[in-house]
């Protein structure tokens, strides 16, 4: 889809508000061409050259009334345009909110480059298309002003329309330019926003390694990269500006010139003279304008093409596919999950499944394993054993390179929307939690249903956390859920997970933060509360010893399958890891 069609369904997706905008904004342009009209009029009966009933006086009330109108048309335009912005740029970002949490795989997202994409390249899309709102009335007027002033003096007319060409000319001769600029400026951003990310997501692990010197030193040296770039593509921008904007004064200068010989010889009056004075500088920036259209064509262009890798996807059609937005009416509650067709487990089936990271040899290699439903199965392993790495294979967060995975003996080839809700929910390693309340973290969009979040809290074996809590359920937990501590994060993420009935519950060293009284407290709720089927990755004894079957890793490879009594009797890398040797090999 190109960047012309792309703008075609964007405007198609508001057409009311879109046409009005122009409506209004197309009259406020059209204001100067009757202005020019009054303008001749007064002056020409100043001088006594006007046609019979035109008095000066007649001609002020309708200047007044003309200037009253074109300040009306333009709130008009200004509360309808308003609209029709957020409903674009609410469209573009929530089509490719979409797009982010669907692309195949999410871990790989980075946060800083999709925050400006979500930012900076929506707002230029919509800027490109407020070129068109200001476009069509500016067109209509420069035509009909163009004619009038041809009927005067074709001469003069000529000269007043050079600008408009020539500013074509040179915007057309740099658009490879500006998309090389554009582009640069917009990496750089994200080279800069991705580090600091990144940098404050690991400030213990900073100042743990004493390395605060080194950090800022490099966000300084990405820093002076994006000034410099955003420098170049705004110094280039701004350059070609100034040429068409002195374009157009140097014709009104010429115009001028030829005026004053045109008045001089006789031929020209003094309202003809106001006529071409009012005309010549708007005529003149129809042709600007459509010198910005074509420069912004180009950033639009730019931006489109970095939302459309977010998205992975190679056009623009899935970022403006038609949806509601819900600027003003509550968006409808998300459906509870509800088990379909062959939703429910019989069988879970892992196959030589296998992700070895790019440039390493690290990762999982030729796994597989089967979990039946109701069972616990536990993943073991040490540090860098690839126990992680193999629950996001699993999950669809890293590509499967090769193996298969069927879910009662069909295959499931899209992981990443296969494995949610009612199918199975997630708890990973390190819980996300927003800045909203504990409620909310936990509902997550859901309605709260009579005892449904009691049970989650329940389960998560937060009830006792509640009271120390300011406000209980509806305490704000702060950025990342600052205000509670490690193990309440997980255990709220836990919550969050069981407050969504799901056939296979896949935690990721869940209890990593919990004392053991909590951690045997969670497993029993877990396990007597009705038929689960878990997979845990887990070192911990009280897992381990819960477990109907554990799975051990070493160095991506499964070195044993068994209870707990039959690997300790027969796996070497088992009994290292139950006397607490768990450091990376």
């Amino acid at each position: 889809m190109t960047t012309g069609q792309t703008a075609y369904r964007l405007i198609r997706y508001r057409t009311g508000l879109f046409l009005g905008t122009v409506l209004f904004r197309g009259l406020d342009d059209l204001a100067p061409f009757f202005t020019g009209l009054i303008m001749k009029a007064f002056f020409d009966a100043l001088t006594g050259e006007a046609a019979a009933g035109w008095n000066p006086w007649t001609l002020v009330a309708l200047f007044i009334i003309l200037e009253l109108g074109d300040r009306g048309t333009l709130f008009a335009a200004a509360l309808i345009g308003v609209r029709w912005r957020y409903a674009v740029e609410s469209l573009l970002r929530k089509n490719l909110l979409e797009a982010v949490l669907a692309v195949r795989h999410p871990g790989a997202v980075a946060s800083g480059q999709t925050t400006n994409r979500f930012r900076d390249d929506v707002e230029a899309v919509v800027r490109y298309l407020e070129q068109y709102v200001n476009l069509w009335g500016n067109l209509v007027f420069a035509a009909l002003a163009v004619t009038w002033m041809a009927q005067i003096d074709i001469l003069i007319t000529v000269v007043t329309v050079v600008p408009g060409i020539l500013i074509i000319i040179v915007v057309d001769a740099a658009r490879k330019l500006i998309q090389r600029y554009r582009t640069a400026q917009r990496a750089a951003t994200e080279r800069a926003t991705n580090f600091v990310n990144e940098l404050f997501q690991s400030v213990q692990a900073v100042q743990v390694a004493a390395t605060e010197a080194h950090a800022v030193a490099r966000f300084r040296r990405l820093n002076d990269e994006r000034r410099k770039s955003t420098l170049i593509d705004n110094l280039f921008t701004r350059t070609l500006f100034s040429i068409n904007f002195n374009i157009s004064h140097l014709a009104t200068g010429a115009i001028l010139i030829l005026v004053a010989e045109q008045m001089r010889s006789g031929t020209f009056t003094v309202g003809d003279f106001a006529l071409f004075t009012t005309y010549v500088g708007e005529v003149a920036r129809s042709g600007s304008l459509l010198g910005s259209v074509m420069t912004q064509h180009k950033r639009a262009e730019v931006s489109l093409t970095r939302m459309g890798h977010s998205a992975e996807s190679p056009t623009s059609a899935p970022l403006v596919a038609d949806r509601p937005v819900y600027l003003k009416e509550a968006p409808p509650a998300p459906p509870a999950p509800t088990l379909i067709g062959d939703d429910r487990l019989r069988t879970l089936n892992v196959a030589d499944l296998s992700y070895i990271f790019p440039g390493s040899t690290n990762g999982v290699r030729d796994i597989s394993f089967a979990l039946a439903p109701g069972t616990f199965t536990a993943v073991t392993g040490r540090i860098g054993a690839g126990k992680t790495t193999l629950l996001r294979t699993l999950l669809g967060g890293l590509p499967q390179q090769t193996g298969e995975v069927r879910w009662n003996d069909s295959l499931v080839d899209a992981p990443q929307n296969f494995f949610q809700p009612p199918r199975c929910a997630y708890t990973p390693q390190t819980p996300r939690l927003f800045s909203e309340s504990l409620r909310d973290n936990i509902l997550m969009g859901l309605p709260e249903t009579e005892g449904t979040l009691e049970q989650a809290v329940h389960l998560g074996v937060m009830e006792d956390d509640l009271p120390t809590l300011e406000k209980g359920l509806d305490t704000l937990v702060g950025p990342r859920g600052v205000k509670l501590s490690g193990g309440q994060m997980q255990r709220s993420a836990a919550a969050r997970m069981f407050v969504r009935p799901a056939e296979l519950y896949i935690f990721d060293d869940l209890s990593s933060a919990l004392d053991v009284e909590t951690e045997n407290a969670l497993w029993e709720r877990v396990f007597t509360s009705g038929r689960r089927t878990c997979l845990v990755v887990s070192h911990r004894r009280p897992a381990l010893q819960r477990a109907d079957q554990i799975i051990v890793l070493k160095e991506g490879r499964i070195e044993g399958v068994g209870t707990l009594e039959e690997l300790l009797a027969s796996c070497t890398e088992m009994q290292r890891l139950w006397r607490g040797d768990v450091g990376s090999a």
